[in-house]
């Protein structure tokens, strides 16, 4: 693993963007227990550990040799990353609004872009992949080209998965759940059985249970 990327999670962890604790789960907004929280919002609050997140960004762009027009946003949370990611490297930016405008044209993109743009979507985090999809279809359905999403984490859910494959998009991100489960089990974070609980849960998140 990319010793930045290690450096990265542990900063993460350490300001309390990523919480694990496997044996006593946190309660989604759908519901659902899971033994993971990742609130990436928090990131822009620590200048430093931010501008890492952003360089290694612009480093898997680079290395994939990504094409795309626009850096896109995806609101609300992968705004300021796509905002910061843009200016890093000098590229156009824009947004994609969670729902077209109730008026006027009723857009889907904030920002200018023309017919037929290639996106590049920025979220801060890929879970089940339910936000992209819709993004994804809404964008398309407005003439807009979308074959890459760049995350900061990514759980590697079968159900993201799923959805990749039926859009026929690539996801690309910093740090996936085996990574984390990895690097807390080697910091001492979790132990033995917390890292079977994560890999359980990323398996079959709608199942999972102590």
């Amino acid at each position: 693993m990319h010793s930045k990327i290690q450096d990265l999670v542990k900063e993460m962890i350490k300001f309390g963007l990523i919480k694990i604790s496997p044996q006593n789960p946190f309660k989604y907004a759908s519901g659902k227990e899971g033994p993971i929280y990742c609130d990436n919002r928090l990131m822009s609050s620590d200048p430093k550990m931010w501008a890492l997140a952003i360089e290694l960004l612009s480093e898997t762009i680079n290395n994939k040799n990504l094409k795309y027009d626009f850096i896109t946003g995806v609101a609300t949370a992968g705004i300021s990353h796509a905002a910061a990611l843009a200016f890093h490297r000098s590229e156009p930016m824009n947004y994609v609004r969670s729902k077209p405008k109730s008026h006027g044209t009723g857009k889907i993109v904030e920002g200018k872009v023309g017919e037929n743009s290639k996106l590049l979507l920025v979220e801060d985090l890929v879970n089940q992949g339910s936000s992209i999809e819709k993004v994804i279809r809404l964008i398309r359905d407005q003439g807009h080209v979308v074959d890459s999403v760049l995350c900061l984490v990514d759980y590697q859910t079968p159900n993201a998965k799923k959805v990749a494959k039926e859009l026929e998009i690539d996801i690309f991100s910093l740090i996936n759940l085996n990574q984390l489960a990895d690097i807390c089990l080697s910091e001492d974070i979790i132990n033995k059985e917390g890292h079977q609980l994560l890999m359980r849960w990323q398996q079959d998140p709608d199942n999972w249970q102590v």
